[in-house]
């Protein structure tokens, strides 16, 4: 039996055994044992609650390190669209993906465009009506892992979709090899730079059989200080964005469910909040829905551990920039 590869850990030397995590912990994976915490392997969901919650920023999310792309020779950059949010009085998301290549990438494919694929799959899906309703969304892997661990009768209603990360990473890579045909698949790394440590731990894990497509994953505040510097606001960006406002929505709790274009829809965000709905779902409580979308992040993926700005001020933000797509 494979073990699951976490991406939430411990730095026992700053933890004083508060007990502040262990409140919040919506899976209780953790214990305090000899004055330290620790987490419970089998039942961590990697959700990331517990370094938003410590006062002692005793937990940290793993991640890749950027350097680790030169060894690739064809370096891919997959943006979540929740970088976009981090950046003040943007009005183009070129500045952005224009600093990526800057940064070294020889190619960018924005994870926007993988959920405008997705969001197409899913309404041809719902129109075809052969999935258990309501259906859940199987975007958000902490959502996927909750179910299975606490709400396994609800395994049925999950979305047999793959996330807009990996969409866009089976993508690009087919792109990059249509476009270059004396690259290799191995010579191509491709970087998704998340907003939280669930997508890491899903690029580590898969799923039965499958391996992700990702490569490496970064972390958007790693990326962020980094861009700061080479996005030169003064110079027209050269056009590289193929998105839309669907894609950039996703970012924001509710911007998957809008884009079925169907108005039987719950949308929820938040550990706890999801824990409800999902309790009140499997109890039968909830009726007459076709699409239900949770994020385990406040205020959906822009509520992420790995992200720098304020999940509020990041969706007014992507709010603004959807009137420019």
């Amino acid at each position: 039996m494979n073990t699951y590869k976490h991406s939430v850990f411990l730095d026992v030397g700053k933890c004083n055994g508060c007990t502040t995590c262990l409140k919040h912990c919506p899976t209780e994976a953790i214990r305090v044992k000899n004055g330290k915490a620790m987490i419970i392997s089998d039942r961590c969901i990697d959700c990331g609650e517990c370094i938003r919650v410590c006062p002692h920023h005793a937990k940290y999310a793993s991640r890749d390190s950027i350097e680790q792309l030169e060894s690739f020779k064809y370096k891919i950059a997959l943006p979540a669209p929740t970088l976009y949010g981090q950046f003040d009085n943007l009005d183009d998301v070129d500045y952005v993906l224009n600093g990526l290549l800057k940064l070294g990438f020889d190619d960018v494919f924005e994870v926007a465009r993988g959920a405008e694929y997705v969001s197409a799959a899913t309404r041809q899906i719902l129109a075809e009506g052969k999935c258990k309703k309501p259906v859940i969304s199987s975007a958000c892997p902490v959502i996927a892992r909750l179910i299975a661990l606490r709400f396994p009768y609800l395994k049925d209603n999950l979305l047999p979709l793959l996330p807009p990360m990996e969409v866009a990473a089976m993508t690009a890579r087919k792109r990059a090899l249509e476009k270059h045909p004396q690259l290799k698949p191995q010579d191509i790394g491709i970087c998704f730079i998340s907003p939280c440590p669930a997508k890491t731990s899903y690029v580590k894990n898969g799923f039965g059989d499958y391996k992700s497509n990702i490569d490496m994953v970064v972390s958007i505040s790693d990326v962020y200080f980094m861009l700061i510097n080479l996005m030169r606001r003064e110079m027209t960006p050269t056009p590289v964005s193929r998105s839309g406002m669907i894609g950039i929505s996703w970012a924001t709790s509710g911007g998957e469910s809008s884009a079925i274009f169907n108005d039987k829809y719950l949308a929820a965000d938040g550990i706890e909040n999801v824990n409800r709905v999902l309790d009140q779902l499997e109890n039968g409580n909830i009726s007459s829905l076709e699409f239900i979308e949770l994020n385990a992040c406040p205020g959906g993926c822009v509520g992420g551990a790995m992200t720098v700005e304020n999940p509020f001020i990041a969706k007014a933000r992507l709010q603004t920039l959807r009137r420019y797509l």
